[in-house]
């Protein structure tokens, strides 16, 4: 089966964890004998830079879906994707797509986003199949656009197992990112960025800390619009000192992370969170998540079994949750930790590898 992948989003090596679950679908397509070609844009630092590379991006998968024959194009992203493929379908009715939408597809993050709302929905009618990351995405599509095309679940590429597992010495983790092993670590992985959540999390830090002092340490891993006013904030609050801050590091460190790390805060605010891989790689390294009780996290996270939640925006919430895992006894902890792998597992690209070709075969 011939194959056209088209992503606005794949890793480079300046950026490699950008879309790296897009690369991660190309490869089981690839493993199961699919042949791929793709047309992808990578990430541009300049506003000029991006608009350019829209532009030949647009006419790249216009061309070649007039002048190439394949089975099927498989587009992640549908906003800004489906502008191109509305005019190919018009002039080429005889292309199949098959849309996989993600995040802001569905639920814009900013007002901005609420002009490409009208071409989801109709590129969405135009797919021959749409793929959504999680049920709670799947049920969420079905609802906002009411379309007839059939939808399946797959989730965005999966966990690697052979980078996310727990070490049996959690000294390396230390080692490799220059932490004090005799320290106690709390972490959260996550752009800083509208919706995310990093001002919930330093607000709940800071009233844990204010009521409690505790012996933790709290990393913060990524970069974002809002750089500036995280550390403004971490000042302000008075905790700037029990903030470990490190920029947006690829996959093959973030597993030192997860490992260094006792619990994973995942602080979302965003309704259009498709599935929240993050939190299912950190529990693959044996980590448990405590994470807000909103979007796909829903679908992973069992409440006193593989972590805890919180509702979104309530800091007062999260630190009290906080300080539950933290006091928790060191048994109740590593049950947490071996049901958090064992959620993992069914995740993993080994064990979803099979369920992409099935939906390109069904």
């Amino acid at each position: 089966m011939k194959v056209l992948l088209i992503s606005n989003m794949y890793p480079s090596r300046e950026f490699p964890s950008y879309g790296v679950f897009v690369q991660n679908t190309e490869q089981i397509l690839l493993n199961n004998q699919f042949q791929v070609d793709r047309i992808v844009l990578q990430k541009k630092k300049t506003k000029l830079q991006k608009l350019f590379g829209y532009a030949l991006h647009y006419t790249k998968i216009i061309w070649s879906g007039l002048t190439k024959k394949y089975d099927y194009i498989y587009v992640h992203y549908a906003a800004h994707n489906a502008a191109p493929l509305l005019l190919l379908k018009k002039l080429n009715s005889r292309v199949t797509i098959i849309t996989n939408v993600h995040g802001s597809d569905v639920v814009p993050e900013v007002s901005s986003q609420e002009k490409f709302q009208p071409r989801v929905k109709q590129l969405l009618k135009e797919s021959a199949k749409i793929i959504t990351p999680s049920p709670y995405y799947m049920s969420l599509v079905k609802e906002k656009y009411e379309v007839k095309t059939p939808i399946y679940i797959f989730p965005s590429g999966g966990v690697n197992p052979d980078v996310f597992y727990p070490f049996l010495d959690r000294n390396e983790a230390f080692e490799m990112l220059k932490l004090d092993p005799n320290q106690k670590y709390i972490g959260c992985v996550s752009r800083i960025d509208v919706g995310k959540g990093w001002e919930y999390y330093l607000k709940a830090i800071a009233h844990l800390e204010e009521a409690t002092p505790t012996f933790y340490k709290y990393l913060y891993i990524g970069s974002g619009k809002d750089e500036d006013a995280f550390h403004n904030l971490a000042e302000e609050l008075g905790i700037k000192e029990k903030i470990i801050h490190f920029p947006l590091l690829p996959q093959t460190s973030l597993k030192y992370v997860y490992n260094a790390i006792d619990a994973f805060i995942f602080p979302t605010v965003r309704e259009g969170e498709s599935l929240g891989l993050v939190g299912l790689e950190a529990m693959a390294c044996g980590t448990p998540v405590i994470g807000s009780k909103i979007g796909g996290l829903k679908d992973y996270i069992i409440e006193g079994k593989n972590g805890l939640f919180f509702q979104p925006g309530n800091e007062i919430e999260l630190a009290e949750k906080l300080w539950f895992f933290m006091s928790s006894s060191e048994e109740y902890k590593q049950r947490l930790s071996r049901q958090a792998i064992l959620t993992a597992h069914d995740y993993t690209i080994n064990v979803i590898s099979e369920k992409l070709p099935r939906i390109f075969n069904d």
